[in-house]
């Protein structure tokens, strides 16, 4: 098993990581048959290295924070509670910057359509139902934008050209 294990191993000399080449799993982790189940290959390399496999509310942690690293020399034994102030002491758990506005993949809107949305709202020219159907989406989301619940950084002073091509739009 040990030469099978190390013929899927690739050592990187700058770091000295040991980068696991066979199957990746979710997350970069590698993925062996083992004991005939499939487990990462960190854990694996840490069974074949010190004789014993980990009970599964053990965590075999990364020193070099490098997901496919299996060098038994950067792994270490914890608790996920220790895992995670392990990521917190390192700067690792900054979480991803919110994607704003039209920059959400999920956006149905623009930050033009917004503005010229809250325009139609504020003076009345349409109701919330007309808004919805020409804009294809939910009352929700028009009560909200009404309401200033979503789409904050649209403000009234938002730069757009474009005023009556939405207007015209929603009618």
């Amino acid at each position: 098993m040990f030469e099978t294990f190390l013929a899927r191993v690739e050592f990187e000399p700058n770091t000295g990581c040991w980068l696991w080449t066979g199957a990746p799993s979710a997350g970069g982790y590698g993925v062996i048959k083992h004991d005939g189940r499939y487990q990462k290959a960190h854990r694996v390399s840490w069974a074949l290295h010190h004789g014993f496999m980990p009970d599964r509310d053990v965590k075999v942690c990364h020193r070099c924070d490098t997901p496919a690293c299996v060098n038994p020399a950067h792994l270490w034994l914890g608790t996920q509670r220790e895992n995670i102030a392990d990521m917190v002491a390192k700067g690792r758990n900054r979480p991803p910057a919110p994607q704003l506005g039209s920059k959400n993949p999920q956006a149905a809107l623009t930050e033009d359509d917004v503005w010229a949305i809250r325009h139609m709202l504020r003076n009345g020219s349409f109701t919330q139902p007309q808004i919805r159907r020409a804009y294809g989406v939910s009352p929700m989301t028009i009560n909200r934008i009404a309401r200033g619940e979503s789409w904050r950084h649209v403000h009234f002073n938002w730069p757009f050209e474009a005023v009556s091509s939405l207007q015209e739009k929603a009618a």
